[in-house]
C-alpha cells in the first residue's frame, strides 16, 4: 500500500500534468464570454446610437441580430428576446392613416425604448427609459431632408410607374411643322362655342409636333 506522502506525490505530478488543460479550457470559457459579450455590446450600441434615425441599415442590421446573439430560454437574455419580438412584431403590422398612425407610432416608440432598456440592464448600464427616450439628438434639417428625399422618391416612382403624368409649359412662340388638323370628332363638339372658346378648347387637345420658332435674320 502506498502511504500518504506517496499518494501526494503523485496527486502533485497529476495536478501539474493537467494544470495546463485545465487552464486551456478555463481561458477558453473566459473567452469566449468575452467575445459574447462584445457581439452584444455592438448591437446595443448601434442601436443606441442610432435610436433617432430609426431607418438607418445600421439600426435594422444590429435589430435583426438581437435573435441570434440573445437568444435564451430563460434569464436576462430571454427578457431581451421576448421585447424584440413585441417590436419587431409590432413593426410588422400595418400602419393605418390619420390617427390610426399616430397610435402606432407613439406604440413603436415605447416598445424600442423598452428593448433598448432591457439590452441596458443585461449589460449593466443604468439608464432609465426616459434618458432613453429623451436623450437623443436629430438634427431638425435630417428630418427635413429625410422627408424631401421619400417625397422626391414616390414622386420619380409614380412618374415612371405611368401613374402621373410629367406636366409641361410652352413659353413663347411655336411653330409646328405641318398644320394642325382638327380631330373629326371635335369638330362637332366646338361648332357651338364661340371662336375664342373654340380655341381654348381643342388647342390643349391637340398632339402635334412642336418645332422651336427659329430668330429672324437680321
Amino acid at each position: 500500500m502506498l502511504t500518504p506522502d506517496e499518494w501526494l506525490a503523485i496527486f502533485s505530478v497529476v495536478a501539474v500534468l493537467l494544470s495546463p488543460i485545465f487552464a486551456l479550457e478555463v481561458q477558453k470559457r473566459l473567452d469566449d464570454r468575452r467575445s459574447i459579450r462584445e457581439r452584444k455590446m455592438a448591437i446595443f450600441r448601434k442601436l443606441m446610437t442610432t435610436r433617432a434615425t430609426q431607418l438607418a441599415p445600421a439600426h435594422v442590421e444590429a435589430l435583426n441580430g438581437i435573435e441570434v446573439e440573445f437568444y435564451a430560454t430563460g434569464g436576462p437574455d430571454k427578457k431581451v428576446l421576448d421585447a424584440w419580438r413585441l417590436y419587431v412584431n409590432h413593426l410588422n403590422t400595418g400602419s393605418g392613416d390619420g390617427e390610426a398612425l399616430n397610435r402606432w407610432v407613439d406604440k413603436k416608440t415605447s416598445l424600442l425604448v423598452d428593448l433598448l432598456y432591457a439590452m441596458a440592464q443585461n449589460l449593466g448600464y443604468d439608464i432609465d427609459k426616459v434618458a432613453i427616450q429623451n436623450n437623443a439628438y436629430h438634427p431638425k434639417g435630417f428630418v427635413e431632408i429625410e422627408t424631401e428625399q421619400h417625397a422626391l422618391r414616390k414622386a420619380t416612382l409614380a412618374v415612371f410607374s405611368g401613374e402621373r403624368p410629367v406636366q409641361a409649359t410652352i413659353v413663347g412662340r411655336v411653330q409646328t411643322s405641318q398644320p394642325l388638323v382638327i380631330p373629326k370628332e371635335l369638330g362637332m363638339a366646338q361648332q357651338a362655342l364661340a371662336p375664342a372658346e373654340q380655341q381654348r378648347a381643342v388647342l390643349p387637345l391637340l398632339e402635334a409636333e412642336v418645332i422651336p420658332q427659329r430668330p429672324k435674320d437680321r
